[in-house]
């Protein structure tokens, strides 16, 4: 009998594990695809209408709904581009990621600009570029004072590590706004280690001063 004979017998006498071992080659291909293949960019900026956005990105997303107020995620892994020429800024790639739309325009972005849950300093370190980048591009932070920027020091390492860790806002004049947090996570795949999770949104910056709609973008 030929070596494919015997696959073949072997094959019939064992279909479960046949077609576990089948799903394991497929899914470990679509996760080296993942790993192998760079992620793609979403550009927008805060209301403008979805079409732009959708033409300026190269990560597919789907269209809006017509008069309705909902939200689409990325059919690619992608990060996000703030595509405003005056407070422009670049996230890490992100699997958590979603854009909201209000009747045929760019509403609000929730992400978590990493691909997994990550240790107490990576989480760090993407939280500090992305200040310094802000700080570079004319974003000010909305409370110094109560609500002060994250460093990379004793007292919020410890707030982090006790999960007690406090949002920071920061905005681009009465253009936009964004909160950004990091707190704590159970990861089933290190139940050893402490993992944490960025929060990140972005949305038209509202004063509750006053009437006026900053849902324009900046510059139209």
């Amino acid at each position: 009998m030929t070596v494919q004979n015997n696959l073949f017998q072997w094959v019939r006498q064992h279909k479960i594990l046949a077609v576990f071992a089948a799903t394991l080659l497929v899914v470990g291909a679509c996760k080296a695809a993942e790993i192998l293949m760079p992620a793609k960019e979403i550009a927008l900026i805060i209301g403008e209408p979805w079409k732009d956005m959708q033409a300026r990105s190269t990560a597919e997303i789907a269209d809006d709904i017509p008069n309705e107020i909902w939200y689409r995620v990325p059919k690619d892994l992608a990060y996000l581009k703030f595509a405003d020429p005056k407070y422009e800024f670049v996230t890490p790639p992100a699997k958590c990621f979603s854009i909201s739309f209000n009747r045929g325009f760019v509403y609000s972005v929730r992400m978590s600009p990493q691909v997994e849950p990550l240790p107490l300093q990576e989480s760090l370190d993407i939280v500090l570029d992305l200040q310094n980048q802000w700080r570079k591009s004319g974003w000010e932070l909305e409370d110094p004072i109560e609500n002060p920027p994250y460093e990379d020091n004793t007292e919020w390492r410890k707030a982090i590590e006790q999960c007690t860790a406090y949002s920071t806002y920061w905005q681009a004049r009465d253009f936009y706004s964004i909160l950004i947090s990091i707190g704590c996570f159970k990861d089933s795949r290190h139940p050893y280690e402490k993992r944490y999770l960025i929060t990140m949104a972005i949305g038209k910056y509202i004063d509750y001063d006053s009437d006026t709609d900053n849902s324009t973008p900046h510059g139209k």
